[in-house]
């Protein structure tokens, strides 16, 4: 597929690895050109593995994680826009002046036009609305992705990027990847079922994610499995050390990580419209 861009918009290292990593690298062996850029060095994220890092190495373990997970994936290049993890809601980071959060949308908005000004990609890929779990940073680059892309082909939106050769630019499609309602007993109950000793989510969190009715998209992404499975492991100090995957079948670990589910929110799909599992379908170059 060559001549078709991908432009991933994530909040953090190893965003682009469980939800969207299938996808990422189905298209990119299709040889799709695949950007990557990640707001924050997920300073805020857990240490999974004992020695990995310490809270203040944190960040910096894991830009180079980033960059194990990108090359695993077979991304063509990404960029880390060097934000402050802004941690999860109701948490102390959230009132740190550098958070994420904290910053005007219209600064981050403006950083997404220019990417997708100068990659000029057919296709956007960022979180749904609602952060699949409600993540703060999560939210923030869904809408923030949203925005620049409705503004990226707009002559009056940051007139100075035009003035250095940066044409309005429209991309044809914005997905959003997400999660379908239940999926954290679905898992649980699967890794159960297979002997592992997994908790059960807790009932205020067992039934997030979006109602079925709103995914357009289910992709099946079993040929990429291992490259999935490899990006994931980059991301050393996010893994425990008895990571369940790779203690039962391939079979199992298919029905975690071998779906994925995907919005496509613009343009937005009529009542019955069907959408293929090719984020790129009928796009020509």
């Amino acid at each position: 597929m060559p001549g078709h861009r991908l432009l991933a918009l994530f909040a953090h290292p190893d965003d682009e690895a469980f939800p969207v990593g299938g996808a990422l690298a189905a298209h990119a062996a299709r040889g799709v050109e695949i950007r990557l850029v990640t707001a924050t060095s997920g300073e805020e994220g857990e240490i999974r593995q004992d020695g990995a890092a310490t809270r203040e190495t944190l960040g910096s373990i894991r830009r180079v994680e980033l960059s194990c997970a990108v090359q695993a994936l077979g991304l063509a290049s990404h960029r880390v826009l060097g934000y402050r993890d802004s941690g999860m809601a109701g948490s102390e980071a959230n009132e740190y002046p550098n958070a994420y959060i904290n910053v005007p949308d219209e600064e981050i908005v403006e950083q997404l036009v220019e990417e997708i000004r100068r990659f000029r990609p057919q296709v956007v890929l960022t979180f749904e609305s609602g952060g699949l779990y409600g993540h703060p940073d999560h939210i923030a680059i869904s809408r923030q992705t949203t925005e620049a892309v409705r503004r990226s082909a707009d002559a009056n939106a940051f007139p100075g990027q035009l003035a250095i050769g940066l044409e309005p630019y429209a991309p044809v499609r914005l997905f959003y990847s997400a999660r379908p309602q239940g999926f954290r007993m679905e898992w649980a109950q699967a890794l159960r079922n297979a002997g592992i000793d997994f908790p059960l989510p807790s009932p205020e969190r067992a039934q997030e994610g979006t109602p079925a009715k709103e995914i357009h998209l289910q992709m099946e992404i079993d040929l990429h499995l291992e490259r999935k499975m490899a990006c994931i492991l980059c991301h050393r100090t996010q893994v425990a050390a008895d990571w369940p995957y790779h203690r039962v079948s391939r079979d199992v670990a298919r029905t975690v990580l071998g779906r994925e589910y995907y919005i496509q929110a613009l343009p937005q799909i009529a009542p019955g419209e069907t959408v293929a599992d090719d984020f790129f379908d009928g796009i020509s170059t």
